[in-house]
């Protein structure tokens, strides 16, 4: 995923990987292996680390099964672009997560925003780098419990 994807948007891409794993671990009948065709991704949050990782491990966009939701009728945290809610589908149950509440601080939103607007000075842009990185070590060292919150529903 790293050689896929690069890590200049690391937060993103370890986080769907964590969320389509998680998912795909409940969703996939036991003894099964998951099938690509039958994954679908929905969310309200379409970083590139997430849109990547989605396509990587299920072609969900080259096949048309992404989907980006309209985020103002969502209730979970912000993030830089969009709200933190996600659905991950295999056949006929989804797997709904939102972010808990604190994953993503407000120092996180205020770094990311300055640098995608291009406001940023050196100094500014390096330290959204590091806040990057640490969204990364923590969501690959963190149990997914302690990150999201999930609901499976029947389609």
């Amino acid at each position: 995923m790293r050689k896929y994807h690069g890590l200049k948007r690391c937060g993103g891409l370890a986080l769907c990987f964590r969320m389509l794993k998680m998912a795909l671990d409940e969703l996939v009948p036991e003894g099964e292996v998951a099938q690509r065709n039958l994954i679908t991704f929905k969310t309200a949050f379409a970083g590139p680390g997430i849109t990547d990782s989605a396509e990587m491990i299920g072609r969900c966009v080259t096949r048309k099964r992404f989907l980006v939701l309209p985020d103002e009728f969502v209730d979970a945290p912000e993030c830089i672009f969009g709200k933190l809610y996600f659905e991950i589908g295999y056949g006929s149950k989804v797997m709904k997560i939102t972010a808990k509440e604190g994953v993503i601080t407000p120092e996180f939103l205020k770094a990311g925003r300055k640098f995608y607007t291009g406001t940023a000075n050196e100094e500014e842009a390096e330290v959204w780098i590091g806040f990057k990185g640490k969204l990364y070590d923590a969501v690959l060292n963190s149990e997914m419990k302690d990150i999201v919150k999930t609901e499976i529903v029947n389609i």
